[in-house]
């Protein structure tokens, strides 16, 4: 039995002896803790926190753009909203925009994005990009004027047609189908191109926000667990996507949103176990969005899952997304998640 156990374990790429991404003690061919309830229906809350929620201390929001975030001890809160649609069970990209929620499949979905109801989990609209493929669809970002969607899923780390589309924003609004610029991009620092072994690359890209003109990309890691950051044009073209810094994330990044008038930036991450991770940025200067000051999310109740796509609802408030995973003995649904960290900022 013990070998019967071992082998599933190599099997499913885990080790007997892990370090977790809270940078505790080995675990102990311990699996992640799953959550067996009954399967809820859209709409339908899927977990309810066991215990009460911290206290969380609210003052009225500052009016002044780039207030300064000041990190306290505290606890973060989270709860699933609803499981989402069947048609949506890799939502790997998240965004709330205009008072809308859209979504995105990851690689082999349509290339459409999907609007859901944020009190039903219901599809209410869904829109067409008529000349783009989804090969692997990571992320989403916006700005003031457009829409971006980030084709840069890379497993092997040798693919050249890394692009992002990009859409007017107005076309949420107005159109059931769009046509998009293509930006076009490689990494800077990437000197070769060879087939790696599945998740053996760190030239794995799942994340993206828009800022000040520019587009700003995370990697990720799958050798080391760090993320590294480039900036990238958002004009349609050819282009490199410049090195800015690195930062050890203890696990893999799979989602960003950034908050510009409060100056947060949100990176969701996982580890081998599937244990969840949401870093938050503040205090940063320029461009580089890592080098200000960084705290992890001290959840009260650890989270586990793929989740790969968060946007912000408020000032200290956000959602996430998981994709459904199914695999031995993992089981996951596609969910919705509310987080409030404001009791962690002051």
């Amino acid at each position: 039995m013990k070998k019967n156990i071992i082998k599933l374990l190599l099997t499913l790429g885990i080790t007997p002896l892990l370090v977790n991404c809270t940078g505790t003690a080995p675990l102990q061919t311990q699996l992640p803790s799953v959550q067996h309830t009954s399967s809820p229906t859209i709409g339908t809350p899927v977990y309810t926190p066991s215990k009460t929620p911290p206290t969380v201390v609210r003052t009225s929001p500052d009016p002044r753009q780039n207030t300064p975030q000041r990190s306290k001890h505290g606890q973060s809160a989270y709860y699933a909203k609803f499981q989402l649609p069947p048609s949506i069970k890799e939502s790997s990209g998240l965004i709330k925009v205009d008072g809308k929620l859209w979504t995105h499949n990851d690689s082999g979905g349509k290339a459409m994005l999907y609007q859901v109801n944020e009190r039903t989990g219901k599809i209410v609209k869904t829109i067409k990009i008529t000349n783009a493929h989804n090969r692997d669809w990571e992320d989403i970002a916006y700005d003031d004027t457009y829409v971006y969607i980030g084709d840069f899923g890379n497993n092997r780390g040798n693919r050249k047609d890394l692009k992002v589309y990009k859409i007017p924003r107005s076309a949420l609004s107005n159109s059931k189908s769009v046509r998009a610029e293509v930006i076009n991009f490689s990494f800077s620092d990437q000197k070769g191109f060879q087939r790696a072994k599945p998740k053996q690359t760190n030239f794995d890209c799942e994340a993206m926000v828009a800022l000040n003109g520019k587009l700003y990309l995370f990697s990720k890691n799958w050798q080391n667990q760090q993320t590294r950051l480039y900036e990238l044009s958002t004009q349609a073209g050819e282009y490199k996507a410049n090195y800015i810094s690195s930062f050890n994330t203890q696990g893999m990044v799979t989602g960003a949103a950034i908050n510009k008038e409060m100056d947060i930036l949100l990176l969701t991450t996982y580890s081998s176990l599937l244990n969840v991770n949401v870093w938050a940025f503040t205090n940063f200067k320029g461009h580089n969005l890592l080098g200000g000051d960084a705290k992890r999310l001290n959840f009260a109740n650890p989270l586990s899952g793929q989740v790969e796509g968060v946007t912000f609802t408020g000032n200290h408030k956000a959602y996430l997304s998981s994709e459904g995973f199914q695999k031995y003995i993992f089981s996951f649904s596609p969910t919705l998640y509310s987080v409030d960290f404001s009791g962690e900022f002051e």
